[in-house]
């Protein structure tokens, strides 16, 4: 199994190229890229957020936490919040996410269980196109666009992440598998059966409600522009 720095490091490459090329291509501007680059590194951590014990689980609560408090920063009328008001709502916040769910979700998750699946790449990627799609300030189509790229960028790292996993499953100095080989990259995590199919029905209901993948699958049909 791949360490965090492993993992995060080559998220970062492999999705900074990804976005480099799409920014090449005209398809996208540089803060559309640099935000794709930061969900590709956060699709990388992903997986192993069902580790109880592990660095990817403390970085991507916080950051999770830390964006749900910018998002209700970003909602508050300043001109009639008190000070105290911009203080306690970000702590509770916070609090809520420390103290409330991470714990529900790790009494719920195993390492290498839902988490390490397409299953739940598949699910992270339609909620973080559902989000960026309703968090945008206009429905146009280039935010529909916008949205299904933040989406694809969380499920390439997380998927980056599987399958490094699993190439450190095969020990090529001894020609042999590992015991673990099989244990990350799968399409879903039978042994629990009950969560596997709850993400199953909310990835179906999230197909239904997200912004039309048409002008999105036209851009990525066109590369007239790149420019090598």
């Amino acid at each position: 199994m791949a360490n965090f720095n492993t993992h995060l490091n080559i998220a970062v490459v492999s999705t900074g190229l990804a976005s480099a090329v799409l920014l090449s291509a005209a398809h996208i501007g540089l803060n559309s890229a640099l935000w794709l680059w930061f969900l590709g590194a956060v699709g990388g951590l992903l997986p192993d957020i069902d580790s109880d014990n592990s660095t990817s689980l403390d970085s991507i609560f916080n950051l999770f936490a830390l964006s749900i408090v910018l998002i209700v920063l970003r909602h508050m009328t300043f001109t009639e919040t008190h000070l105290i008001e911009l203080i306690t709502i970000p702590l509770a916040v916070y609090g809520v996410m420390r103290f409330l769910i991470r714990p529900v979700f790790e009494k719920i998750t195993v390492h290498r269980g839902s988490c390490h699946s397409l299953l739940f790449l598949l699910f992270c990627a339609l909620l973080t196109t559902q989000l960026t799609w309703r968090l945008s300030a206009d429905y146009t189509e280039q935010s529909e666009v916008i949205a299904w790229l933040s989406g694809g960028f969380v499920f390439l790292g997380g998927f980056i992440h599987l399958l490094l996993d699993e190439i450190c499953s095969v020990d090529l100095q001894n020609a042999r598998i590992k015991r673990s080989f099989g244990t990350a990259l799968k399409l879903i995590d039978f042994n629990n059966k009950g969560l596997a199919l709850l993400m199953l029905m909310a990835s179906g209901a999230l197909v239904f409600i997200t912004p039309s993948p048409d002008e999105t699958i036209k851009l990525l049909t066109n590369w007239s522009k790149l420019q090598l």
